[in-house]
């Protein structure tokens, strides 16, 4: 029996791990657009040096992401400055990252909000381990720091989002 595309690891991986790379993305790109360009960026990246899309190799993917996003935006910046255009602040869409059911578009927008409030540090090992699906280990390894740092910021970070919820759901 033949192997359909479905089934090829590279084919899998991107199924997987492209709405979390997403997601991720968009703590640093401005816009969905930006934040896809980022993804994709990375995936091609990621598959010439890993043509086999193995599961030990997925953290990279995060790493490549947050790098690509990281040299875009200074990119961007630096382009900016060129052009002396005051008024070249980058604007972000409005739009939460998640996708929205009526229903959960105010809960949705509540949460990106809090989010968005995160120290980076904070926000970013939150986004890792909750929708990335990494360890903190693969975490630590990824961000260079220490794993008991990692996992106090995803506590704190977890800490002042439950408050800022909390104040959310009693207005």
């Amino acid at each position: 029996m033949f192997a359909t595309h479905a089934d090829e690891p590279w084919h899998r991986c991107y199924r997987e791990l492209a709405p979390k790379l997403l997601l991720f993305a968009r703590q640093w790109m401005p816009s969905q657009a930006d934040a896809e360009d980022v993804v994709q960026a990375a995936f091609v990246r990621f598959w010439k040096k890993h043509p086999t899309a193995e599961r030990e190799h997925y953290p990279l993917l995060y790493a490549a992401v947050r790098t690509i996003a990281l040299d875009t935006l200074r990119g961007n910046d630096r382009r900016i400055r060129r052009e002396n255009a005051p008024e070249a602040e980058v604007p972000r869409d409005g739009d939460p990252c998640f996708d929205l059911a009526m229903e959960q578009a105010e809960l949705a927008v509540a949460v990106d909000h809090s989010l968005r409030q995160l120290p980076g540090e904070q926000r970013e090992v939150v986004v890792l381990k909750l929708w990335g699906d990494l360890t903190f280990q693969e975490i630590a390894d990824m961000l260079g720091a220490p794993l008991n740092t990692v996992a106090a910021r995803y506590r704190y970070a977890l800490d002042k989002l439950r408050e800022r919820m909390t104040t959310y759901e009693r207005s």
